[in-house]
């Protein structure tokens, strides 16, 4: 009994090592798994409020898999695996949950320690029990967990594409451990391989959104090792158990339980390995990534990659709780997208029935939020992460090459057309001008392919190319007449005119880098198309019919069934590409800045969903940075704050994150493709980005700022010791230098 709770307190009060400065310090992983509790969210109560939905993962950064508490053990839509908050938990899943999402976890499986007793309790919701977790050891590496009913100490760690775990037990009798296979749809497979020592199995996809329940052509593969012998086993399914069984399948609510004999206080080790292939790459993949039984080697890896990944960005301050904001926002901008390759290079072909295709000169990603992420998570991800955020492009072209349309929102590796625009052009787009390898004339034909085509009907149902692209060609903008039936987003004309224009214009670019005059032309006029949906009478955005008549009961104030997650309000600001145009739409730059302060002095801007983040960085155009400066810093210490209700909406993927951490930089990717960032400024007195020569030959480039608070407001900058204006460019990131703000 001694040595247990010894065993207890050291593994539960020791501090992560770190040789060097430790960033994982500053990280929570609870930030985001509860209930909005931020200052805005307590302004407005009830009012687009919700989860931040993100779970607690530890994982590697863009891992194949995370690991992650859970409470709930299904794969329902919306339904994140945890949240904080709740007691009890069913075990440790191996989740595919897109990080702030309201989609769906798939292929994923759950892994529960246990003692084998009389009272056989297989199922989940019967089986959960209390749990204590210290938050203080919890984070991206490495996190540990006590089940007092039953005196177990669970802990987790984890490489790319496994998980590996040390149970331990202070009662030796019967030491058991449980896999669930969580399928809704009451398919997957289990087996406990004795010869091997092994249980293996898998959990086939399903998609949502276009092809609504159809196979995904994908599972979540896994392949689990122990470090001790196998002494008893039992399967279950549609819910009965059979002691002594080895195998199950397409069964509702399948699993199976492994029990050892242990000695002395050993713990039993397990190592798993996970793949969207095979078992036989699950295997390889383990195999691999985790070579041998130490545990204490691997959590001390995964804890220098987390420490290199963050310390990319080196900000100096004395406040704690913004350090662990800004270092949170980083971890949360790292999941996605997700590994799909092998580390033999095999991965799954997009939209088909388990194909296996491989390339060894690239990894593979899938799981594109795009219509969240183009905004600032990719292009964080370029600053950051520039060979991963490269292989990302190239899987992006992959896919396009695979399914023989570009993909709008690729999820579970198929298409889905679950938002609106077309968004991977504009991910495309940024990259190729910024400067990044990869096949763009492919690339381009793909672009051009979604700009000017419409698949066949069976093609276009399954979510292949743009929506209402047909009319949004005959009339410049997509009437009201036209209610995008197919689609999970029906209607919302206004936004998808205001995001295609935008698309037509990232397009354009790659045409004029590639030398294609004609198109290049054709696709600039077409990026002016959001003025078509511009009601001069009403001063914003509005939905209009094929005669040309507006709609007539309108509201600019509130949500409208033409406008996508917002009002007219927010997203007639939507033109990135072409803000001197909207001034001169709006009548000049007077009537443009009483707009967009009254937007903001109202308090109608809303941070919890993506359409609004570039607005703020508006009111450089009128030469009010000050007000950019005080509206983001604002943003910053309302939409953001500690605990589990740190953020005021979904992270969707990352998009939230990736938002604060450029806000409190500094600068913002106010449109991608441009290559320009607009500034508004730092809260910390010194920021340095530690960049990766290969892509950023200067090496480093630091934003200096003394004085800087979450408040403080600045009066000029200095780029390289000469006067600059407010915005930089990305060329002046990749030669490296200083920018300095100044009072």
């Amino acid at each position: 009994m001694k040595n247990w709770y010894l065993l207890v307190l050291v593994l539960l009060f020791s501090c992560t090592h770190n040789t060097e400065k430790n960033y994982l310090s500053y990280v929570d992983p609870l930030i985001g798994t509860g209930p909005a509790s931020t200052i805005a969210a307590k302004d407005h109560p009830g009012d687009h409020v919700s989860n931040g939905q993100t779970i607690p993962a530890v994982t590697a950064p863009f891992g194949m898999t995370q690991w992650t508490p859970q409470i709930y053990d299904n794969e329902q839509k919306c339904i994140a695996p945890f949240y904080t908050g709740q007691t009890m938990i069913q075990g440790f899943r191996a989740s595919h949950w897109l990080s702030g999402s309201c989609t769906q976890d798939y292929g994923s499986f759950t892994i529960y320690p246990t003692v084998l007793s009389t009272g056989f309790s297989f199922q989940p919701v019967q089986r959960q029990t209390l749990s204590l977790m210290k938050t203080e050891n919890l984070s991206p590496a490495y996190a540990s967990f006590l089940f007092p009913a039953k005196t177990i100490l669970s802990e987790m760690t984890a490489t790319k594409r496994c998980g590996f775990f040390r149970f331990s037990w202070l009662e030796e009798k019967n030491p058991t451990i449980m896999f669930d296979v969580n399928s809704d749809e009451g398919k997957g497979y289990i087996k406990i391989d004795l010869d091997k020592q092994e249980v293996y199995g898998y959990n086939p996809a399903f998609r949502i959104y276009s092809g609504q329940d159809k196979p995904a052509g994908i599972s979540g593969y896994f392949v689990a090792k122990f470090d001790q012998e196998i002494v008893k086993y039992g399967t279950w399914g549609d819910f009965e158990y059979e002691h002594g069984t080895t195998e199950r399948k397409d069964q509702k609510q399948i699993g199976a339980y492994v029990t050892f004999n242990l000695e002395g206080d050993a713990p039993v080790k397990l190592k798993v390995g996970t793949s969207f292939t095979s078992i036989e790459n699950a295997r390889k993949n383990l195999e691999a990534e985790i070579t041998d039984w130490d545990f204490e080697a691997a959590k001390q890896k995964m804890e220098n990659t987390w420490n290199n990944y963050l310390g990319r960005i080196d900000v100096e301050s004395e406040n704690k709780e913004e350090l662990t904001k800004f270092y949170t926002a980083i971890y949360h901008s790292l999941f996605h997208p997700r590994l799909m390759s092998d580390v033999n290079g095999d991965y799954p072909a997009f939209s088909k029935q388990y194909e296996i295709k491989n390339n060894s000169d690239f990894d593979y990603y899938g799981d594109f939020s795009n219509w969240d992420i183009f905004r600032a998570q990719m292009p964080l991800l370029s600053l950051i992460a520039p060979k991963e955020y490269n292989d990302m492009v190239k899987s992006l072209v992959a896919k396009a090459e695979d399914g023989d349309w570009l993909p709008i929102f690729p999820m579970w590796n198929n298409y889905t057309s679950a938002m609106i625009g077309d968004h991977s052009t504009s991910i495309l787009c940024d990259a190729a001008l910024k400067g990044f390898d990869f096949d763009l004339e492919k690339a381009y034909q793909f672009m051009r392919k979604n700009a000017y085509e419409t698949p066949e009907e069976e093609a276009y149902k399954d979510g292949k190319g743009r929506r209402a692209l047909t009319s949004y060609i005959e009339f410049g903008y997509v009437p009201l007449d036209d209610v995008v039936a197919d689609a999970f987003h029906k209607n919302e004309q206004v936004s998808r005119t205001m995001e295609y224009a935008y698309n037509d214009w990232c397009v354009a670019q790659v045409a004029k880098k590639l030398g294609k005059t004609d198109d290049y032309n054709d696709l600039l006029t077409r990026s002016y198309n959001y003025s078509n949906v511009f009601d001069e009478t009403q001063g914003w955005v509005s939905g209009k019919y094929a005669d040309g008549s507006f709609y007539e009961d309108f509201n600019a104030s509130t949500e409208q069934f033409f406008i996508t997650e917002g009002t007219p309000k927010h997203y007639t600001w939507f033109v990135p590409h072409d803000v001197e145009g909207l001034i001169g739409l709006m009548g000049g730059e007077e009537t443009f800045s009483e707009k967009l302060n009254k937007l903001i002095d109202d308090k109608l801007y809303w941070h919890g969903n993506e359409p609004s983040h570039h607005i703020p960085f508006l009111f450089n155009y009128t030469n009010e940075w000050d007000k950019t400066q005080k509206t983001v810093k604002y943003i910053l210490r309302t939409e953001y704050g500690l605990g589990r209700g740190g953020l005021s909406g979904n992270d969707d993927a990352g998009q939230l994150s990736a938002w604060y951490v450029f806000g409190a930089m500094g600068f913002y990717p106010m449109c991608p493709g441009s290559n320009e960032y607009q500034l508004s400024s730092p809260i910390f007195e010194k920021v340095t980005l530690n960049l990766d020569k290969n892509y950023y030959p200067g090496g480093k480039f630091v934003l200096n700022a003394d004085g800087a608070t979450s408040s403080s407001l600045f009066t000029s900058v200095k780029l390289n010791g000469k006067e600059s204006a407010t915005k930089i460019n990305h060329e002046d990131l990749q030669k490296g230098g200083t920018l300095k703000f100044l009072k």
